[in-house]
């Protein structure tokens, strides 16, 4: 076998489908996190519309030629599907959602999908028997003119035409059906997510309108905090100067819920408040007051 027969087999496996989807997401992939803005956002769109939807109808599919309506509805239903399921488990898993973990999310499953498309037809049916010496037998059933013929009715057997049909309308009906079951366990994977991160509370530190600046040169500012968890205190309040110097600080009582109070500040400039919880380095909330003039 020469070397031109060999680049002539190669070259209709080198240009399939799943080939050039595959090269198509690395492709994409590396614009998005290392390419131009003209380059990322096709390379986005094409990971989030396209891409993903092509390598799971080469897989769900591959025994079945899609028509061209059927392809353009499966291909961004799915992705979009993939998308948001890529999104709960990079959530669930920890990782910040970014540029970056979308986008390897995203190339990731598609590559996956493909490698699944790639693998022998004979690993997914099993290792098939050795044939059996001789031809194999096939029982035709013959039946007499004399026969008794099946009864009419709702109880007669399905012709073979009949099963043909019903079979053609299953076919055409089980794309919209895969994508609605896609999306629906998607947006129910959404749903429950959004009403357990529902339950989550949320801390907030705030201030009050500051009061005028007295004869000492003082003024008082109201501080509010909201959301205090009593499994992060004690929490504590520290005022810092524009030069970054303590000049208050004030441990706040444990217990959940809110807490509030009137600080009198010494001196009429820009002041950063800071929310401390236990063992904290770093501000956890921050607030910036100026006295009113």
């Amino acid at each position: 076998m020469n070397s031109t027969t060999v680049k002539a087999r190669a070259l209709p496996v080198l240009l399939s489908a799943p080939v050039l989807t595959a090269a198509g997401t690395v492709a994409a992939a590396a614009a998005v996190l290392a390419g131009p803005r003209a380059l990322a956002i096709p390379g986005g769109l094409a990971l989030g519309l396209l891409l993903p939807g092509l390598a799971l109808i080469a897989l769900i599919f591959r025994y079945r030629t899609l028509s061209a309506v059927e392809r353009t509805v499966l291909v961004p239903g799915l992705s979009l599907g993939t998308m948001i399921v890529s999104g709960l488990l990079l959530y669930v898993a920890g990782f910040k959602l970014d540029r970056v973990s979308w986008a390897l999310g995203l190339a990731g499953i598609t590559l996956a999908v493909l490698a699944l498309k790639a693998v022998p037809e004979r690993v997914w049916q099993g290792e098939e028997e050795d044939e059996q010496e001789g031809p194999k037998t096939e029982l035709i059933p013959v039946f007499r003119d004399d026969a008794p013929k099946p009864p009419p009715g709702p109880f007669a057997p399905t012709s073979p035409e009949q099963k043909l049909e019903r079979r053609t309308l299953v076919m055409q009906l089980l794309p919209m059906l895969l994508v609605l079951a896609v999306i629906g366990g998607a947006s129910w994977l959404s749903y429950a997510n959004s009403h357990d991160s529902y339950q989550v509370t949320v801390t907030t530190l705030y201030s009050d309108l500051p009061g005028p600046v007295g004869a000492d040169n003082g003024w008082d500012v109201d501080i509010r905090a909201t959301g205090l968890v009593e499994a992060d205190g004690p929490y504590t309040v520290v005022v810092t100067d524009p030069t970054g110097n303590k000049i208050i600080e004030r441990r706040i009582p444990g217990g959940d819920g809110a807490w509030g109070a009137t600080i009198r500040l010494p001196s009429a400039t820009r002041m950063t408040i800071g929310l401390y919880r236990a063992g904290d380095t770093a501000a956890y909330r921050t607030v910036i007051v100026a006295a009113a003039q």
